[in-house]
């Protein structure tokens, strides 16, 4: 599907295929090398302003890049203005001819003209297409900063229900915090003068109280109370400072938004793009000028030499000089305008759009953080429980009043349960005598004849009552009540005054049960149920005996005001016979009156008959008495029928008033469930789209997590190539210095010809080489933990991708989780990368220090050798020196003996001879010559004692240093050894890694190539092999293999070898093996594969709503569907008597699935239905064993113990099923009666096989 790709700061417009992409890392790759833009700097949206997603980069037409580089104030030379064109010089037109009065020479200048034309057109054609151009450019510039400005309010609409929910309870909670602030200590003295129970003290507390007169503030802890008190100042300050630096960052926010968007409607409203069609309309007017030149050249082609076609001519040719060349000149000027100024307009355009990217980007600032104070000002916990505690300082009336109610509605609720136990148990009794006295007598008169002897044994009732409530304080009402006295006499809040009011005027509501004591109608009839309850928790109840006698009252009232209307009544109508009973006598107006009328005339004629007759006759009063007396009785017949049909009447009148209440409480409840249920839908679309636009705000929070993912990989590689240039310079200068080194050492060596200097020099050398080793060991040591950090990371995210470590069940969970890995992955790997080639380098200069060091150190030991040779020698010439010395002494002595010898002679003699004195003189000078010498030589002899001690000492110090280097460079050695299999492990666990997520590593000419592997190999391999850590090294042929081989593995011990020069072409070796592993192609893998996992998890995902979605739709509606096979705990079945009736067999409609019968229950009143719907509740597997039957009757006594196995008398060895089931719609209708079904066929037989049939046919 093509895409159109628009670039928003230069206007570009790209074309491009998406198929060729997999993911929108790829096209951002193919977008930064057609503009130049880094692939970490590029923002994708579309054109409603949303985020460009991977799922849906299939199914966008157009998309909008950014750079945001050119949102940033110091990369304004992004901005690349197009260059304005050179004004068009238009050349002119030909207007010279040979002869006038040749056609052919105007020939020519017509042609001359129309080539000038043309010319014209084509430079005209190439101006329009360049405007053309520019527009579209200005057109695709507008769409992006729409796009932009969508974007923005989108996000700022994101988070504006969360502010509006914020402001709602910050607010009050302010109010609150500062009334708390200002008013504690005055609800800590309200607390102090208010007086409670000693024992509510104790069980509120737990805790013993001291003091003889307690006060609220006993229940509370004074200490903290002053600490919440000292706090609530700082942390309302903080808070309020919170919510104001919300609001005013938030109103700065929206403003700048408004302002923005004003903005831009100006833009839109000066916009140039109006004029995008003038540039047209002018080539078309330029073109028609020069078709009528081409067609004015044309027709003079057609011209003869004759006078008339020269005058035509000259006369077509001073049209086009006087018309038609000054038009076309001014029309190709006004195109050169046009071209000016959309290249003009596409700048200014330009140049504005970046200025609104710069603004769109603070105001994205404003909305983070506006964010973040959001969620720094949900998260205020700590300043919260501070005025918790003032909270309940303040409420401190109103929880020991709740706490007083509560014990007062225990203790009555106890009373209440005792008393009413002790009534039941009571009246249980009476009717337990009255049924042992009645039974008695019937024993006595009719029971002594037949059957078992006298029955004592009544069935009785015993009452226990469980579960004791613990013990609360001993409080009345009239506690609660002196209490609120006492707070009304303070200056107590008003509203935890009300608070408590209510509390004691809900101790006298009844509960909801005894409020439906006298409700004991249920749709028109009388419901025994809540008739029972209700009057056995009333009794013992004086409040609730008080409310009947009220209602008795009121009933009375009624029935006596209903008899005075009756009395009324009879009253009208006795008075209203008494009037129009002479009327009757003579004027008959009815069948009545007319049948009284005739009546009387009959008893008129047989009086009269009679007076005739009878010569004595009879008294006419007696005859007119026994008249009266006949009309009485009749009217007080006529009379009692009135009556009747007014009570008849009345009856009706209250039975219709009655159903008209019941109606009216149905409508009512019909009303009310109406409200509820559309607050319900309120609520649940409220919270729709609140999920709706935690979605929206989950989704942006990704799309902003990956933004900011790119933004630090873009900053990493700025940093990578900062430490690579900085690595460098330190190469440089590590190089300068080593050569410093050197002409150094080259020096000190000149310098160590003499003894004592060479000794200093030595020293010298020793003390540089400790401050080398101890920088080497130091950087070998941050090495160490570098190398061990990025191998814990690799480590823990290869334990992690494990298939046997336990994962999330959840696959949102699961690719989250992924995502992160995979992010961690990426840049650690990177860091690696790069830790890896820094370590390369700190290794190679590790190993030529080490070899430099070695070579000093043999230098050092040779030098010390030529040391100890000298101090041989010098301890030689001191030998000589010490012989010289004594031999010296002892011609010392002889000279003194000699000289001694001479004295005594010269002392014996008178005089002696005069050789003798100048030979005395000489020895004396002689001796004192060697006294001299010896002095001197003994002087000498002790400096060099003490000169060769010092180079012993220095020898041995010497001698103890190159111990400890020589051992520290033996721990050095195994750290690298160990280092070197550090590296060689972690790349083989990299290669474990690609193989055990599918891929396959190949190497072709020191290239290392990463493929997957397909499906259909990898479902043939073994899934069991996956936790084998040896199964990934024989899947194909990677770098495990590789280096696994021997001579891999020798490459680990490069440190083993003696000589120098192999020990550096093995690590050369050895580092270019491990250096060929490509951690930017293993990350990137890595990546792509975690994202394929992601889109996969989301997708089935949604597969499994769907399916979840359907599944509950087909379970809706099987629920209320009859099932008649596979029958199952849950399913409704129809069941139907079987014709064994004598048995009660019951079966389930079926087919295919027999023996199913249902086990009867009361509720299910069977005997007065031909069918039942009800729903399974449990199904009992059950086989006939005949058995039993023929067992002992002891056996069959503990049989018939147990529950039958074959209650409906089935065939032995028949498996059937017996059913649990209650009824799904108890108010339903029963069945009509007998005789009267709608159903014919409704039978259902209980045999067993073909064989049993006749005799389960002969059963029913």
């Amino acid at each position: 599907m093509a895409l159109q790709v628009l670039i928003a700061h230069t206007g570009l417009r790209l074309e491009v295929d998406t198929a060729q992409f997999s993911i929108l890392d790829d096209l951002k790759a193919w977008v930064s090398r057609k503009t130049s833009i880094p692939p970490q700097h590029i923002v994708a949206l579309t054109p409603q302003g949303r985020t460009v997603k991977s799922t849906s980069l299939h199914t966008e037409k157009e998309m909008f890049i950014y750079d945001i580089r050119i949102s940033s104030p110091g990369n304004a030379n992004l901005i690349i203005p197009v260059p304005a064109p050179k004004r068009y010089v238009i050349p002119n037109a030909p207007n010279t001819i040979d002869d006038v009065q040749s056609i052919s020479s105007w020939q020519e200048l017509f042609k001359e003209r129309r080539n000038w034309a043309m010319h014209l057109v084509e430079d005209c054609g190439q101006m329009n297409t360049t405007t053309v151009a520019l527009y579209d450019e200005i057109d695709v510039i507008i769409r992006c900063l729409d796009a932009a400005v969508a974007n923005l309010e989108i996000s700022i609409k994101t988070i504006e229900p969360k502010y509006n929910d914020l402001k709602k309870w910050v607010t009050p909670a302010l109010e609150e915090h500062g009334t708390l602030v200002e008013n504690w200590e005055q609800y800590l003295y309200l607390a102090r003068k208010t007086p409670i129970s000693p024992l509510m003290v104790k069980f509120m507390t737990r805790q013993e109280t001291n003091k003889s007169n307690p006060t609220l503030e006993d229940l509370i802890e004074l200490d903290t109370a002053k600490k919440a008190g000292k706090l609530a100042p700082t942390a309302h300050r903080r808070f309020s400072d919170k919510a104001n630096q919300l609001n005013s960052t938030a109103s700065q926010m929206y403003r700048s938004l408004e302002s923005l968007i004003a903005d831009f409607e100006k833009l839109m409203s000066r916009s140039s793009l109006g004029h995008s069609t003038a540039s047209a309309q002018v080539l078309e007017d330029i073109e028609a000028v020069v078709k009528q030149m081409d067609s004015d050249y044309r027709a003079a082609l057609g011209y003869g030499n004759t006078q008339r076609d020269v005058a035509q001519a000259s006369k077509t040719a001073s049209v086009h000089t006087e018309h038609l060349v000054p038009t076309l000149k001014r029309r190709v000027k006004e195109m050169d305008e046009l071209l000016h100024y959309a290249t003009d307009a596409r700048n200014s355009i330009a140049f504005d759009s970046a200025k609104f990217m710069r603004y769109v980007t603070e105001i994205t600032s404003l909305h983070n953080n506006v964010k973040s104070q959001i969620n720094i000002l949900n998260q205020s916990v700590d300043d919260m429980t501070t005025f918790d505690y003032l909270r309940l300082i303040h409420q401190l009336p109103y929880m020991y009043a709740a706490f007083v109610s509560e014990a007062v509605r225990r203790r009555e609720w106890v009373d209440k349960v005792k008393t009413d136990s002790s009534t039941l148990a009571n009246e249980m009794a009476l009717f337990q005598d009255e049924e042992s006295k009645r039974r008695r007598k019937w024993q006595k008169m009719i029971g002594s004849m037949y059957g078992p002897d006298l029955d004592t044994n009544v069935m009785g009732l015993e009452v226990n009552l469980l579960g004791e409530d613990k013990p609360w304080p001993a409080l009345t009402k009239d506690d609660l009540t002196d209490f609120v006295q006492l707070l009304q006499e303070q200056p107590v809040d008003q509203s935890v005054l009300d608070d408590v009011l209510k509390l004691v005027q809900e101790l006298d509501n009844p509960t909801k049960q005894q409020s439906k004591r006298l409700k004991a109608f249920k749709n028109g009839s009388i419901h025994e149920v809540a008739l029972g309850r209700s009057g056995l928790m009333i009794r013992g109840d004086d409040d609730l005996l008080q409310s009947l006698q009220e209602d008795k009252g009121k009933l009375e009232n009624k029935l006596k005001t209903a008899e005075s209307r009756v009395r009324r009544l009879e009253d009208l109508l006795h008075r209203q016979s008494q009037a129009s009973r002479p009327g009757n006598l003579f004027q008959p107006q009815g069948p009545q009156q007319r049948e009284r009328g005739n009546s009387g005339s009959s008893i008129r004629s047989s009086r009269f008959d009679d007076r005739r007759r009878s010569s004595d006759g009879v008294d006419p009063l007696m005859r007119r008495i026994t008249q009266l007396e006949n009309e009485l009785r009749e009217e007080k017949q006529r009379s009692s029928r009135l009556q009747q049909e007014l009570t008849v009447q009345s009856a009706h009148h209250e039975n219709i008033k009655g159903q008209h209440e019941d109606l009216k409480d149905l409508l009512e409840n019909m009303e009310a469930l109406e409200r509820e249920f559309v607050e319900e839908r309120k609520n649940l679309e409220n919270e729709i789209k609140t999920l709706r636009a935690r979605l929206e705000d989950t989704e942006d929070e990704i799309e902003q997590f990956d933004e900011s993912r790119q933004h630090e990989k873009a900053g990493y590689v700025v940093r990578v190539e900062e430490l690579e240039a900085e690595l460098e310079q330190i190469n440089k200068q590590r190089q300068d210095d080593a050569l410093k080194a050197q002409g150094q050492v080259e020096f000190l060596r000149k310098e160590t010809r003499i003894q004592k200097e060479q000794q200093e020099a030595l020293e010298q050398q020793v003390q540089s080489a400790q401050e080398e080793a101890q920088d080497v060991s130091r950087k070998l040591s941050v090495a160490e933990e570098t190398l061990g950090d990025h191998w814990q990371t690799l480590r823990r995210l290869f334990t992690e991708l494990l298939p046997e470590a336990a994962a999330p069940d959840n696959f949102v969970d699961l690719s989250d989780l992924l995502l992160t890995q995979a992010g961690t992955l990426v840049e650690k790997s990177r860091n690696l990368e790069a830790d890896i080639d820094i370590l390369k380098t700190k290794v190679e200069h590790f190993t030529t220090t080490i070899a430099e060091l070695r070579e000093q150190l043999a230098e050092k030991d040779t030098k010390l050798s030529e040391g100890d040779l000298k101090a041989v020698h010098m301890g030689e010439k001191l030998a000589e020196e010490k012989a010289k010395v004594i031999a010296l002494e002892q011609e010392l002595a002889d000279g003194r003996e000699q000289l001694t010898e001479l004295r005594a002679k010269l002392s014996d003699g008178e005089s002696g001879p005069e050789a003798l004195q100048t030979r005395l003189e000489e020895e004396e000078k002689r001796v004192m010559a060697l006294t001299e010498e010896v002095a001197s030589k003994q002087s000498h002899v002790g400096s060099l004692e003490e000169e060769l001690r010092m180079f012993q000492e220095k020898a041995e110090s010497l001698q103890g240093k190159m111990s400890h280097l020589n051992s520290q460079y033996e721990h050095r050695d195994e750290k690298t050894k160990d280092l070197t299999q550090r590296l060689y492990s972690q790349n083989d666990r990299m290669c474990r890694l690609l193989e055990r997520v599918g891929f396959a590593v190949t190497r072709k000419d020191g290239d290392m190539t990463v493929t997957k592997i397909p499906r259909s190999e990898r479902n043939a391999q073994n899934p069991n092999e996956s936790s084998d850590p040896g199964s990934s090294l024989r899947k194909s042929g990677t770098i495990s293999r590789v280096l696994g081989d021997s001579a891999d593995l020798e490459l680990l011990y490069w440190l083993n070898n003696s000589d120098l020069q192999a020990e550096n072409e093995k690590y050369e070796a050895f580092m270019n093996k491990i250096g060929n592993f490509d951690m930017e192609l293993f990350s990137e893998t890595v990546y792509r594969r975690i994202k394929e996992v992601e889109h996969m998890a989301r997708k089935w995902q949604r597969e499994a709503r769907s399916y979840r979605e359907k599944t509950h739709l087909l379970q809706k509606d099987s629920h209320d569907k009859i099932a008649f096979k596979h029958f199952k705990e849950g399913d409704l079945a129809l069941f139907l008597p079987t014709r064994n009736q004598q048995a009660g067999a019951w079966a389930a409609f079926n087919v295919g699935f027999p023996h199913y019968f249902l086990r009867e229950q009361d509720a299910h009143r069977l005997r007065h239905r031909e069918w039942l719907v009800a729903r399974i509740s449990r199904i009992q597997e059950r086989v006939v064993d005949l058995s039993k039957s023929l067992q002992p009757s002891s056996e069959t006594d503990s049989i018939n113990d147990e529950e039958n196995d074959n209650p409906f008398q089935l065939s032995d060895g028949l498996r059937w099923y017996l059913i649990d089931a209650f009824e799904d719609k108890p108010g339903a209708p029963s069945t009509p009666g007998m005789g009267k079904s709608t159903v014919a066929a409704n039978t259902v037989e209980a045999t067993a096989n073909i064989h049993t049939h006749a005799t389960g046919g002969k059963e029913s």
